[in-house]
């Protein structure tokens, strides 16, 4: 597996050169790259239904409501024969997969980890994969 740099497309609207340019976003970028949107679509989808709902845009029931309405399922941890769970690079290296781990939100595309930061040794908790 592979780990590419990615900040979701926030990099057309603001600047992402310097570390104080680095906000904590992880669920519009994950989201945003999982979904092929353009990161503004994908925040101001999140602003509203989070209005809609009374809750923050990156809360975890919001994130579900919001993935659900576009068609992707929740799935439980990914488990090893050990019954551990998987880190995020054990995942399978085909498919789009949207992970939760402690306190992040990632996105796996086709065997690359596209992120701002390499999250491959961290456990994984939640995940969403797009509904056939």
């Amino acid at each position: 597996m592979k780990f590419q740099k990615s900040y979701g497309g926030r990099e057309k609207y603001k600047s992402v050169k310097y570390k104080k340019d680095l906000v904590g976003d992880c669920v519009i970028r994950a989201i945003a790259v999982g979904l092929d949107q353009d990161y503004k679509q994908t925040f101001k989808g999140l602003l509203d239904l989070s209005w809609e709902m009374l809750n923050l845009p990156n809360s975890w029931k919001c994130v579900e409501e919001y993935l659900t309405r576009q068609g992707w399922a929740k799935n439980k941890p990914m488990r090893n024969s050990r019954n551990r769970k998987l880190k995020v690079g054990q995942f399978p290296m085909n498919g789009v997969y949207l992970i939760q781990i402690n306190g992040h939100f990632t996105c796996l595309k086709d065997g690359v980890l596209l992120d701002t930061w390499d999250c491959r040794k961290s456990s994984s908790n939640t995940y969403y994969t797009k509904e056939s």
